[in-house]
């Protein structure tokens, strides 16, 4: 057999068809031999102009020490599907030390529990770009619970074929070399792909019990990219849904977001009832939950918020759980306004009964304090608003609220389901377009004032030496404890001030 090198690797899979029909063999042969070594060129595959700058000054930092580095994951399948990725991922033979120690021109940071992965961040606040750093994975698995589930699993692998092993679906797991142009496919996911498949790599059931996640992962994949799960890991996935229990509530927090908030919600919200395992997301719903007032609510809530997102606005979690929880919290107000009467104003039981509501569903979902003020606070303001701006005392008081844009948006969509509340919704439009109008202005004042800060900071420092600076700081010990207490507690501030403010205009 004639020996192929890379000056004719173009040539070798120039046609399309013959690359789709070897890269079937290859995936025969990798599920029943556990992986198959599958490398050809990206040469029209991938448009490099769309790979981020910095996840190639990465990779060029890790391989001038001598380490070998790859862009891996969902932005090689992007990438070939002709997307621009979100975000970039790299694996390493680096360790997260050495990672830190190599990557110049950024702020690296070690994250993570179970394995320990760097965020290389670069840019200046407002304005910046994270690129994932993990080394390679062993094929061995690390620290596991009785029931499978992994725990601890700092184990470093040598090569992309044991970090491959290790990855949860076959679209996710090739590697792309920016420097040779190749693509490296272990597992038939080029092949996948081509056949908008979602097909999970190694045994389905004992991947599922090693993170239960993967069942959501893949669920989100069908919505987000229209595919579907080969019948292999949907046998997997059968009988084993409760598992989706297991995860860590403030995981399966970060979890939905994703699914909703991302600009494909309602897609997300159709795959997650027609399979099943919406419910598991939310707390006990009751009757509530299959009613055509709850699936259209939902729905409309979902397709207005994926058009925010295609304009480019932003979706917050406390509106979303604001969504997914006013079927049921509406339903108890009604029940307890009729046994207690008018002893109580609305506006106390809503509160109550947000507040238990929202208890319950944080054993499932960990919803953060500061989102759960919000969430109060704008299923409350409903109470007041549905009576129109000339049926309250405070209007002003209303309006000046930081949640009152939120609340008027909630407030027409719960207009569109209830043709009684459609004037109310609307006597408070004018005060809503002058708030919105307001809010536009600072945001571009703000822009304006980081754009002055930023160009005044390249003037008195250059970005290497600020880099190598903040390096030799952190190598010198003593005060390093403090310094990163301070900074999580900034980080912390801005993040709270961030939610509360962006909530304020969340719809």
């Amino acid at each position: 057999m004639k020996k192929k090198n890379k000056s004719n690797k173009s040539a070798d899979f120039a046609d399309t068809y013959d690359l789709v029909v070897e890269a079937k063999k290859r995936k025969q042969i990798a599920l029943t031999n556990g992986h198959c070594m599958f490398e050809f060129p990206a040469e029209g595959r991938i448009d490099q102009s769309l790979i981020s700058p910095n996840a190639l000054n990465v990779i060029k930092d890790l391989r001038s020490r001598g380490f070998k580095a790859y862009i891996v994951g969902g932005c090689v399948r992007d990438l070939l599907l002709g997307k621009e990725p979100k975000d970039f991922d790299v694996t390493t033979t680096a360790t997260p030390k050495q990672i830190v120690g190599s990557v110049r021109h950024c702020r690296a940071r070690v994250i993570g529990r179970r394995f320990k992965i760097v965020h290389c961040v670069f840019g200046t606040p407002g304005n910046e770009e994270i690129i994932e750093v993990a080394t390679f994975r062993s094929k061995y698995v690390g620290e596991a619970a009785d029931n499978g589930f992994i725990i601890h699993d700092n184990n470093y692998g040598t090569d992309i074929v044991e970090d491959s092993c290790r990855r949860d679906y076959t679209v996710n797991s090739m590697y792309y070399s920016p420097v040779s142009d190749t693509i490296y496919d272990l597992h038939g996911g080029y092949y996948d792909l081509m056949e908008n498949t979602i097909d999970i790599i190694g045994d389905p059931v004992v991947r599922i019990f090693e993170d239960p996640a993967r069942i959501i992962r893949a669920y989100r994949f069908v919505a987000k990219l229209g595919f579907s799960i080969s019948d292999r890991t949907l046998a997997g996935f059968r009988d084993n849904f409760s598992l989706i229990k297991n995860i860590n509530n403030s995981r399966l927090f970060e979890e939905v977001n994703k699914f909703f908030l991302g600009g494909y919600g309602r897609r997300s919200y159709e795959v997650l009832r027609e399979s099943g395992i919406l419910k598991y997301f939310l707390t006990e719903q009751g009757v509530v939950y299959d009613s055509d007032f709850f699936d259209e609510f939902i729905s409309e809530s979902l397709k207005r918020s994926d058009e925010r997102y295609r304009e480019g606005k932003p979706n917050m979690p406390a509106f979303l759980y604001a969504v997914l929880l006013w079927p049921l919290i509406d339903s108890l107000t009604r029940k307890l306004i009729l046994r207690v009467g008018q002893s109580k104003e609305k506006k106390d039981i809503v509160a109550v009964i947000t507040q238990k509501v929202l208890t319950s569903q944080n054993l499932i979902t960990n919803i953060p304090a500061t989102v759960q003020a919000i969430i109060v606070n704008i299923l409350t303001l409903q109470t007041e608003m549905e009576y129109g701006k000339d049926g309250v005392n405070n209007p002003d008081q209303i309006v000046a609220s930081k949640f009152f844009r939120a609340a008027v948006d909630f407030l027409k969509l719960r207009a569109a389901f209830d043709d009684a509340l459609a004037d109310a919704a609307m006597s408070w439009n004018e005060d809503y377009n002058l708030r919105s109008r307001n809010h536009e202005a600072k945001g571009d004042t703000k822009k304006k004032q980081r754009g002055r800060k930023s160009s005044k900071a390249k003037k008195n420092a250059k970005p290497a030496e600020a880099a190598e600076k903040a390096t030799a700081q952190k190598k010198k010990g003593g005060s390093d404890k403090n310094n990163d207490k301070k900074r999580r507690i900034r980080k912390e501030r801005r993040n709270k001030k961030a939610i509360i403010s962006a909530a304020s205009h969340s719809f």
